[in-house]
């Protein structure tokens, strides 16, 4: 009679474990509301230029956004006026669930892009150390057959806890990131001068060594530093100038000074440069 309580026994232990992760994993019973929307704030602070790039923000609609699951997202195209080249930037934060599902070896077919070859794992170094991506060649299904259109794709995810805030690409996301509720996931994509192009030569990878500690500055702070253009908000700046204007009013008044000549009026006026 013992032998069969045996077997009953690690079938119960095994079905309380599963269902355990299980509810980690799925969120049941701790809630599945996002607490990213707080995070998203600092979006709206990614500088839309960096260097010789300049940034145009593009529209997306509410469809692709809950398909994407994001409650953030920034989506971007980043052109260097020294070299014409672009590069487009889709940054975007949300439940791991959701986050962790859609990639551009799975999307970008539905957008009539092909996946040519292989993915795989990149790293990037920055100052602040190096960061992995995911790479793929994508050619336009289109022109199949008649020379093509290849764009090269970099994406990557950051947990941004605690422990861990460098951007990643794990073998298995879903896993790796558990029910994390504020993943960010970033991807780099710009067209290839030609399907031999290699990783190092395109574009995609110089402008993420210049993105990359920005991004990083910007969403990061308390693992990076606050950026070191960081804007002041609009209460920090009324604030400012209420202060000042208290500190000029117990100043005693001064005589009237030469006006400056108009070559100094005009220096003045220009604002300094980012």
């Amino acid at each position: 009679m013992n032998r069969l309580y045996v077997p009953v026994a690690v079938t119960v232990v095994l079905i309380v474990s599963l269902t355990a992760w299980e509810s980690i994993y799925s969120d049941r019973f701790t809630g599945s509301a996002v607490t990213a929307e707080e995070f998203g704030k600092l979006f709206a602070k990614l500088p839309l230029q960096i260097g010789p790039w300049h940034g145009e923000d593009h529209k997306v609609d509410e469809k692709t956004l809950e398909v994407a699951g994001a409650v953030n997202h920034v989506s971007r195209t980043y052109k260097n006026t020294e070299t014409g080249e672009q590069v487009d930037l889709w940054l975007i934060v949300g439940h791991s669930r959701d986050i962790c599902r859609h990639t551009p070896d799975i999307c970008y077919p539905s957008h009539g892009f092909a996946q040519d070859g292989t993915k795989y794992k990149q790293r990037i170094e920055t100052d602040q150390g190096d960061a992995t991506f995911y790479t793929a060649r994508f050619r336009q299904e289109m022109s199949l057959g008649s020379g093509g259109i290849f764009q090269r794709v970099f994406w990557a995810w950051n947990p941004n806890t605690e422990d861990d805030y460098q951007w990643e690409a794990p073998d298995n996301q879903r896993l790796h990131f558990g029910n994390n509720r504020a993943l960010y996931k970033m991807y780099f994509t710009a067209s290839m001068k030609e399907r031999d192009e290699p990783v190092a030569d395109n574009v995609a990878m110089d402008f993420a060594k210049a993105m990359l500690p920005v991004v990083n500055h910007t969403l990061f702070p308390q693992h990076y530093g606050a950026p070191a253009t960081a804007e002041v908000d609009a209460d920090d700046a009324a604030g400012a100038i209420a202060a000042e204007a208290a500190a000029n009013a117990e100043k005693p008044a001064e005589l009237p000074t030469a006006s400056p000549a108009p070559e100094a009026a005009d220096a003045a006026a220009t604002p300094a440069a980012p």
